[in-house]
């Protein structure tokens, strides 16, 4: 009896199957994302009421949820509520920065940053998910890099030297570029991912995101200075 399963049409079904999952996978994490920046935006919009407690409360509620999502990450509908919750809070930080900006005259910094992070953002993450190259080991150097920016944040805060403060956002700058690029390809590379799965894809893409945009507004209002 002939084995149908053997034939050349029917060995290339799972490759077809795992590359129809791509854009599945793409689309979730794009929803995911949407929906938190909603929520970003709302917590942005309260933080002005809030007054400096915004600050602490964005820290601790961030650190909190992101820590509950990852052990949560499988629980549904607990993981999306503890995803919109820390980006609520994230947006907490973020309504502080932005209204200290604003208040001060900047708004043009603010929406300069947003332009550029909105770019770049569009031409690593579509780097990273087409691409035919393996960027898995860029994951290594980028942590190490990661890691070399706390440090020198920590130190910029009792050595207060301009010069330093542009190199870090600089530098955390391309990181983040880095991370974009290398999390969109684990979005590519993911082949039947769990919501769970997605939610923490999403979390690393937002983070990315979120970062890379306070490393430009940092970059900006530097040069504006300057001049």
């Amino acid at each position: 009896m002939y084995d149908y399963t053997s034939a050349p049409e029917f060995a290339a079904a799972p490759a077809k199957t795992a590359d129809a999952e791509r854009p599945a996978v793409l689309g979730t994490v794009l929803a995911l994302l949407g929906f938190a920046s909603v929520f970003t935006a709302g917590g942005a919009l309260v933080a002005p009421y809030l007054g400096p407690s915004a600050v602490l409360l964005s820290i601790v509620g961030s650190f909190a949820t992101l820590f509950a999502l990852y052990a949560a990450r499988d629980k549904s509908p607990l993981n999306l509520v503890l995803l919109y919750a820390f980006a609520t809070f994230e947006g907490l930080a973020l309504g502080v920065i932005l209204e200290s900006y604003v208040s001060a005259g900047m708004g043009s910094v603010v929406l300069t940053a947003a332009l550029t992070t909105a770019a770049v953002t569009l031409a690593a993450g579509a780097y990273g998910y087409t691409t035919r190259r393996n960027v898995s080991g860029i994951g290594g150097l980028l942590t190490i890099g990661l890691i070399g920016v706390i440090v020198a944040s920590i130190i910029g805060i009792f050595i207060q030297l301009p010069l330093l403060y542009v190199a870090i956002s600089a530098v955390a700058a391309v990181l983040f570029t880095g991370f974009l690029v290398y999390d969109l390809n684990r979005v590519a590379q993911s082949r039947g991912a769990s919501q769970g799965d997605a939610i923490l894809l999403a979390v690393s893409v937002y983070l990315d995101i979120f970062n890379l945009f306070l490393a430009l507004l940092r970059l900006f209002d530097s040069a504006g200075r300057d001049n």
